[in-house]
């Protein structure tokens, strides 16, 4: 008698910007929609099959992710920071992949791929999310005009916070690696990483609730309202980026 299939999920974190090829021949081996922390944003193009969405900004998202039902979840590149919740724990078996061999182990997949399908985490943030965009005094809507006036090859970076909550919940990636908001909240280094990105010759915006100057990098001062709508919250709870 052939065995059950497992139930399997895929987790990823920044460290996957590094093989980019082998995550995604990994996702379409599996057949599932791949779940990336928010150091991992562009992993897939947001309108990917195989982009399940970002998590670990909010109480719920891992388990909108139904990351909390599976019975095999493979890890790949994970900050531990990132990682705000476990709903998996204790029911699933996590194996964490080394980043460099996900190639190699998308082609040694036992089963048959599933048919890769979005879960709550992308339907239901969307629903609360995509009107946003359609109010021009909302974060979204003016964190996507940057984006579409962003440089070719440029990268933004926002603080730990409310800003970096924006930016990461409602940014939409099509580059892997433009985006960076910090999981630490140590102090600077926001600042310190967009220096590194400028002395690298790339185009570099740090938005910012203050004041600063760092050379090379184009300073964008936020001066409207972060307030998180309520709609959003019901979603998928509060806040638990930076908490630990």
């Amino acid at each position: 008698m052939a065995l059950a299939r497992p139930r399997t999920g895929i987790l990823v974190g920044p460290g996957v910007l590094a093989n980019l090829p082998g995550v995604r021949a990994l996702a379409e081996a599996v057949g599932v929609a791949v779940i990336n922390t928010w150091g991992a944003k562009g992993t897939f193009r947001w309108d990917s099959p195989y982009h399940g969405g970002t998590a670990g900004l909010q109480e719920r998202d891992f388990e909108l992710a139904g990351l909390g039902e599976v019975d095999l979840l493979l890890t790949a590149g994970l900050d531990p920071d990132e990682v705000t919740t476990a709903p998996w724990e204790p029911r699933a078996e996590v194996v964490d992949l080394p980043v460099a061999e996900l190639g190699v182990l998308a082609a040694k997949w036992p089963h048959e791929p599933f048919e890769p399908s979005r879960p709550r985490l992308y339907t239901e943030l969307a629903a609360v999310v995509q009107p946003l965009y359609a109010d021009p005094a909302s974060p979204a809507a003016r964190l996507n005009a940057m984006n579409q006036a962003l440089a070719p090859g440029g990268v933004v970076l926002a603080p730990p916070g409310l800003l970096g909550f924006w930016v990461a919940r409602t940014w939409s990636t099509t580059v892997p690696g433009s985006v960076v908001v910090p999981a630490s909240v140590e102090p600077g280094l926001t600042e310190r990483l967009a220096a590194e990105a400028a002395a690298g010759g790339r185009p570099v915006t740090l938005l910012s609730e203050v004041e600063v100057a760092v050379d090379g990098v184009d300073v964008v001062v936020w001066d409207g309202d972060l307030t998180i709508p309520s709609s959003l919250i019901d979603v998928a709870g509060p806040v638990v980026a930076w908490s630990r």
